[in-house]
């Protein structure tokens, strides 16, 4: 029983700092993709690229954000799993924010936008050659890809499925980069 409390206590402490970080990375990704909205309106290429160099920063401020958790009780040391879950849980948290971002690009701000990032997908679904099965089964496939591919909530998922692989993925590295000495 004592063993659950520790547990569920270290769940909540984990959950409060990936929310506080979650949130911090949440605007930081928000701010990022304003620069590739704007560049998507035809404003300038060069807000495109800014929009790629702060993709590259999201592996700086990770990187902090795991380095402040992993040293946040010095008495405490955060264990692996602790730091994965934390990560994976920030990303979780900041895809909220970008989601709604995202969702807003694609409903309000340049709904072309999204017709013209998903044309060629919805093109290549006529091309596709029937390799199998009957031809309803054959068209009721090209159809239900039709239907996803012009989903923009299925775009949004995605989304959050790659940040929380991304976070993931940067925890399981950052296990072996992030060393904390304990020398007092």
């Amino acid at each position: 029983m004592a063993n659950n409390q520790i547990l569920g206590e270290n769940f909540k402490l984990i959950n409060r700092y990936a929310m506080q970080y979650g949130l911090l990375l949440g605007l930081f990704w928000v701010v990022r993709y304003l620069f590739h909205v704007v560049a998507g309106i035809g404003v300038s290429d060069r807000f495109d690229f800014i929009y790629y160099l702060l993709n590259i920063a999201t592996l700086l401020v990770v990187y902090i954000f795991y380095y402040k958790f992993k040293t946040s009780d010095a008495d405490n040391p955060k264990n692996i799993w602790q730091c994965i879950l934390f990560t994976t849980l920030m990303c979780f948290y900041a895809s909220f924010f970008e989601g709604a971002m995202i969702f807003a690009h694609y409903q309000f701000i340049d709904p072309a936008y999204f017709t013209k990032i998903t044309e060629p997908f919805l093109k290549s679904v006529d091309v596709v050659p029937r390799m199998w099965g009957s031809e309803a089964d054959y068209e009721e496939t090209k159809q239900f890809a039709r239907i996803l591919y012009s989903n923009k909530l299925f775009y949004i998922a995605i989304e959050f499925i790659k940040n929380i692989f991304l976070g993931l993925f940067l925890s399981l590295i950052l296990n072996f980069v992030v060393k904390v000495n304990n020398n007092k």
